[in-house]
């Protein structure tokens, strides 16, 4: 324990020292565009569409729970002024601009992102220019529409480490505080994710998230054995949830480049998943500490992606940025079951017991292994179901369906349950 407090410490150190520009504390959450409108990639975003998204983030009580971000993606298609050569929003779909949908997602009290690429073209489909030979330039046209995030790519020629480190002292040059988010690049491969927590507030695991169960599986593994590489100012994110689903084919015409047509008016989900398949991704997704960007649309809130979206308790486990973010352990000793582990910064525990197999089956987690310091009983609580399960000892086993998760919060005895509410566990 004495070990993973240690280079927690480091890492935090080394995260505020290089790029303490106030951003990044918590995990962010928010929304963002790349699968609410027509399947995931097909990714257009307009000004109606994204003050429409902003509306509902505050009347839903999203903001209210934290989700105070709006973020666009790989959508909104610039080209350059040929006089300038400063980023012009595609007019079709930003027919007045940038600035007025950033003021207004500001005047809600909510904080606007958006996307570049670190090369010469982003990665949709490479129609639009990215921001190699206009860092500099592309950090004051953020900083003067009034950006507060700033997601960069790795697409087109020319794309670096160098080019990542110098949009990120641009950046810092405007003056104006903005989250910078890596969404790809060599430090995914190496230790302590290379770089990364030197020039940036978060930076993305692995590589896109889809609307399917071994997606999820492949975004989670990208931090297995990393749990202490990241915290305050400085955040592994896996890429956005699919909660609820992504948009459906049928949204949209025409080819996928800027030349097509998306109907953003009529929110829609065409799930790739089961509900118990969301309930897996958001369990991991909320023990690793990752940021919660919603990528499907959440004008349409399902009951889902109310249970997920919508629990404090869950959100909580989430933004303790002051705990070591989870990760996976034997869940007992001697057993092949493994159990993802957050220890609070209370004391509690967060406990996701993950059935990756395609039948019903019994999972088990065991005081002694997950390292639990307050003695051999605990109080355990169903997060999803905000149901007390009362006491156990030593062992807590419960049955958990196919690709379903069980997230428990273990409390110090009597904190989730009496002791004459004792759960019949097996020793």
């Amino acid at each position: 324990y004495r070990l993973t407090m240690a280079a927690l410490a480091a890492a935090l150190a080394t995260a505020v020292s290089a790029y303490n520009n106030g951003m990044g504390e918590r995990p962010p959450m928010g929304w963002q565009t790349w699968c609410s409108v027509g399947e995931c990639g097909e990714d257009h975003c307009f000004d109606g569409q994204i003050r429409a998204m902003a509306d509902t983030l505050v009347l839903s009580g999203m903001k209210d729970l934290g989700y105070d971000w709006v973020v666009l993606d790989d959508c909104w298609h610039p080209t350059r002024d040929n006089a300038t050569a400063e980023l012009v929003p595609y007019p079709r779909f930003f027919p007045d601009g940038m600035k007025p949908v950033i003021d207004y997602v500001h005047s809600l009290g909510l904080k606007f992102g958006l996307y570049t690429s670190v090369g010469d073209r982003t990665c949709h489909g490479g129609w639009s220019p990215g921001s190699f030979g206009h860092y500099e330039r592309d950090a004051r046209t953020f900083a003067a529409w009034g950006v507060d995030y700033v997601k960069i790519d790795y697409c087109g020629s020319h794309d670096s480490v160098e080019g990542h480190r110098n949009m990120s002292r641009a950046l810092n040059a405007t003056g104006r505080p903005m989250s910078y988010m890596l969404c790809r690049g060599p430090y995914q491969q190496q230790d302590h994710w290379g770089y990364a927590p030197g020039i940036a507030q978060g930076w993305r695991a692995t590589g896109d998230h889809h609307d399917n169960f071994a997606s999820v599986r492949q975004q989670v593994e990208a931090v297995r054995g990393k749990a202490s590489w990241s915290g305050p100012f400085g955040w592994a994110y896996l890429d956005m949830m699919m909660t609820g689903g992504q948009g459906c084919k049928d949204q949209c015409v025409g080819p996928e480049s800027d030349q097509g047509h998306c109907n953003w008016t009529k929110p829609e989900h065409c799930p790739g998943m089961s509900e118990e398949e969301y309930r897996t991704e958001a369990s991991l997704y909320v023990v690793v500490s990752s940021p919660l960007m919603v990528g499907t649309d959440i004008r349409l809130m399902t009951p889902i992606m109310k249970e997920l979206l919508l629990n404090k308790e869950a959100i909580a486990i989430n933004q303790d940025y002051k705990a070591v973010p989870g990760d996976a352990m034997p869940s007992c000793h001697g057993s092949s079951q493994e159990a993802w582990v957050r220890r609070l910064s209370n004391g509690d525990s967060a406990v996701a017991l993950t059935n990756w197999g395609n039948h019903t089956a019994s999972l088990a987690v065991c005081l002694d292994a997950i390292g639990w310091t307050h003695g051999e009983t605990a109080g355990a609580r169903n997060v999803w179901a905000r149901q007390s399960l009362g006491t156990f000892s030593r062992r807590f086993e419960a049955k958990v369906r196919a690709h379903d998760t069980l997230l428990l919060l273990l409390s110090r005895t009597g904190a989730a349950g009496s002791p004459e509410n004792k759960v019949a566990v097996a020793m």
